[in-house]
C-alpha cells in the first residue's frame, strides 16, 4: 500500500459478535437465547444478517447455503474497567511511628476512591501488626473489623504479618510472594507501594530482574514509593533504589519529608485509575463447533453508552493508523489472536465512562471429513 494515500478502512457484516460491556445485539432476528455464568448466548437464526453502519452484508442462508453458515452469536460482558492488584510494603523500624499511622489511615480512601471510579481493586498488605513494632491494622470496610489482631478480608484485602525492617522493603515483596499471588489477578494492573524513610538493601535492577523471574505477568508493574527524596529531620537515608524504580516504571515517588499523606494516596489512586481504563486490545474469541473464523470479516464498533457511536474501519498495520479518523489492526495479519485499536481511536474510547466495544467476525462452516 502507498502509505502517501489515505487507506479506505473495511468494514464488514459478520456472523460471530463478542460484545464488551453490554450483552446485547444478535446476528439473526430470532433464535433460543439462554443466560449463565458467562452471559448470554445466542444460538439458531432466520434468513440472515443484514448491513449495519455502512458494513458490507454476507449473505448467510438458513441452511448455511450462500457460501455462509447460519448465524451464531457469543455475548460476554465485560468491564469498562480493567482490575488493579496493589501490594503496600510498609517499613515498621522504630522511626516510622508517624508514617506507619498515616498509612493506616489512609488506606481506606485511597482504594474506595479506586472502587469508587469502577476499578475492581485488591489490596495486599506487608506489614507487622501493631504490637510488633511500628505496625499498622486495617479497620473497616477494607479490613474486616478485627483490629488489632486480624483485619484481613479477602478477596478485597489480605493482610500479610511480616516486620518490614529499614532496608527490606523489597525484599519482603519477593520473599512473600508466593502469598500475595494468590490475591494476584493476571488480567489486572500491578503496583507496588513502598513507604520506607531509608534505603534498600538490593539494587532496583536486582529488583526487577527477580520480580520478572518469578512471572513474566509482573513486567508491567509500577513501583510507587513515599519514600525521603530529600534530606529532613525523618530521613534515615535517601531512598535513591525507590526513586530509581519509579523513573523505570512510570510510578510515582513523593517525599516522605513532607509528612503530608493524603495528598499522595490521592495522586497514587490517580495513577491506578488512569492506568485502568477499558482497553483498547481484544482477544479473538473461539469460534462455535464445527466453525472456523475468517479475518477478513470483522467489524468493530464503539458505542459511547450515551446513544452515539461509530463503527472502526480495519487499517493493515499500526503504521497506517496515521492516515485514517479511526481504525483498528491485527496483532499479526498472518496468524491474529488481538484486535488492537488505533492509537486516536483508543484516546476517545478511554474517554467515556459508559463505553461498550462490539467485536463481530465472520465464521464459516468447516468441511465435513
Amino acid at each position: 500500500m502507498n502509505l502517501r494515500e489515505t487507506p479506505s478502512p473495511k468494514i464488514i457484516r459478520p456472523c460471530i459478535a463478542l460484545l464488551l460491556m453490554a450483552a446485547s445485539g444478535a446476528c439473526g432476528s430470532s433464535g433460543n437465547v439462554s443466560e449463565g455464568s458467562e452471559g448470554i448466548t445466542f444460538t439458531g437464526g432466520d434468513s440472515g444478517v443484514s448491513g449495519q453502519d455502512g458494513g458490507v452484508q454476507l449473505d448467510l442462508g438458513a441452511d448455511g447455503s450462500g457460501g455462509g453458515n447460519g448465524c451464531a452469536s457469543t455475548v460476554i460482558p465485560a468491564e469498562n474497567k480493567k482490575a488493579a492488584d496493589i501490594i503496600v510494603v510498609v517499613d515498621n523500624s522504630g522511626s516510622m511511628d508517624f508514617e506507619a499511622s498515616s498509612v493506616q489511615a489512609n488506606l481506606n480512601g485511597f482504594s474506595q476512591q479506586i472502587v469508587d471510579s469502577g476499578i475492581d481493586v485488591h489490596v495486599v498488605l506487608i506489614s507487622s501488626y501493631p504490637d510488633d513494632g511500628n505496625g499498622i491494622c486495617i479497620d473497616p470496610p477494607l479490613g474486616i473489623g478485627g483490629c488489632p489482631e486480624i483485619d484481613n478480608n479477602p478477596p478485597t484485602f489480605l493482610h500479610i504479618d511480616q516486620n518490614v525492617g529499614s532496608n527490606d522493603a523489597l525484599e519482603e515483596a519477593l520473599e512473600y510472594e508466593p502469598q500475595w499471588r494468590v490475591a494476584r489477578r493476571q488480567d489486572a494492573s500491578l503496583h507496588f507501594v513502598v513507604v520506607s524513610d531509608d534505603e534498600s538493601d538490593i539494587t532496583a535492577l536486582e529488583f526487577d530482574t527477580a520480580l520478572k523471574a518469578l512471572d513474566p505477568g509482573y513486567a508491567e508493574y509500577k513501583l510507587n514509593g513515599i519514600v525521603c527524596t530529600t534530606v529532613c529531620e525523618e530521613t534515615d537515608e535517601i531512598g535513591a533504589v525507590y526513586i530509581e524504580l519509579g523513573q523505570m516504571t512510570d510510578g510515582i515517588i513523593s517525599d516522605l519529608c513532607l509528612q503530608d499523606f493524603q495528598p499522595v494516596f490521592d495522586e497514587l489512586a490517580n495513577l491506578v485509575i488512569s492506568g485502568a481504563q477499558i482497553a483498547c486490545e481484544w482477544d479473538i474469541p473461539d469460534p462455535p463447533p464445527g466453525q472456523t473464523l475468517d479475518p477478513t470479516k470483522v467489524n468493530v464498533r464503539f458505542d459511547d453508552g450515551l446513544g452515539g457511536g461509530f463503527s472502526i474501519g480495519n487499517v493493515e498495520t499500526a503504521a497506517d493508523c496515521a492516515y485514517v479518523g479511526d481504525g483498528w489492526y491485527y496483532d499479526n495479519p498472518a496468524a491474529p489472536t488481538k484486535i488492537l485499536a488505533c492509537p486516536q481511536t483508543c484516546e476517545k474510547i478511554q474517554g467515556a465512562d459508559a463505553a461498550m466495544i462490539v467485536v463481530e467476525l465472520g465464521c464459516e462452516t468447516v468441511p465435513a471429513g
